[in-house]
């Protein structure tokens, strides 16, 4: 049993998730950014629409981050998994 091919997968979804945490985190300060950039000479349709787009794009964006964050965790208990299969192979070698 090859457990290289599985700790890579596991190791590859930790840093696809972390890339994807990092966007996410990111998206989350630009809607922040957003609302203080807000000037006083926008119109009456931009106040009304605005708003609620920002929070739908930061909601998405907290979504996100959870998604993300659940990614490397299962990521995490791929590489535990195989390092367990590992010691119990040398175990049974030993």
């Amino acid at each position: 049993m090859a457990v290289n091919p599985i700790v890579q997968a596991g190791v590859n979804g930790i840093q696809m998730g972390i890339k994807g945490l990092n966007r996410a985190a990111q998206d989350i300060a630009d809607c922040n950014l957003d609302d203080r950039a807000k000037t006083a000479a926008d119109n009456d349709v931009e106040r009304h629409n605005k708003p609620t787009e920002r929070v739908a794009d930061t909601a998405e964006a907290i979504v996100d981050l959870k998604v993300h964050k659940r990614q490397v965790q299962a990521s995490a208990k791929v590489v535990e998994t195989a390092d367990s299969i590992l010691g119990f192979l040398l175990d049974v070698r030993a």
